[in-house]
């Protein structure tokens, strides 16, 4: 699996075919996977920096393990929460189902600011996963890792699926 700055890169790439869709293999638009990988970015690593590290506790978690164990988040299992939902977020960069060309850039940005910062937090900070539990500051990244990886498989189907269809 890739680092995470290259899954960032490869969904800057993504970019020019955000309005790539197909329901048969995801409910959102490729510009929507892109913008939620950001914004789980985003509101994970925020969540990092405000963490107190003396409150961390590591307890084992089985679905945790699992998705760990095999670096899959299985389909259509979970629906994204709202805060990370971008046609729930801001509906003013939404148009049409579709996220915007500005909204991922505002949000790439961020994420690249991000990403430095948590490059130097302490190895105990820590969020809280809805399904995880607590994830210290290497669990946190792998799991960003694993996250991105299927979104990028999805985007990737859809991606295809639009060449053979022009075809």
């Amino acid at each position: 699996m890739e680092s995470l700055e290259r899954q960032v890169q490869q969904l800057e790439e993504n970019m020019s075919h955000m309005h790539v869709t197909n329901p048969h293999i995801s409910e959102g638009s490729v510009g929507w996977h892109i913008e939620h990988c950001l914004l789980v970015m985003i509101s994970i690593i925020s969540a990092l920096k405000k963490s107190d590290i003396n409150s961390y506790r590591w307890v084992f978690n089985w679905r945790r393990a699992w998705i760990f164990f095999t670096q899959k988040i299985p389909r259509g299992r979970v629906k994204a929460p709202k805060y990370v939902d971008p046609l729930h977020i801001d509906p003013l960069h939404v148009t049409d189902l579709h996220v915007t060309d500005q909204c991922v850039k505002d949000s790439l940005a961020k994420v690249h600011q991000l990403l430095e910062e948590m490059k130097t937090l302490p190895t105990k900070t820590y969020f809280h996963h809805f399904i995880f539990g607590d994830l210290d500051l290497k669990d946190t990244h792998y799991f960003l890792r694993i996250h991105t990886h299927h979104h990028l498989k999805i985007m990737a189907e859809l991606i295809n699926d639009d060449a053979k269809a022009r075809q």
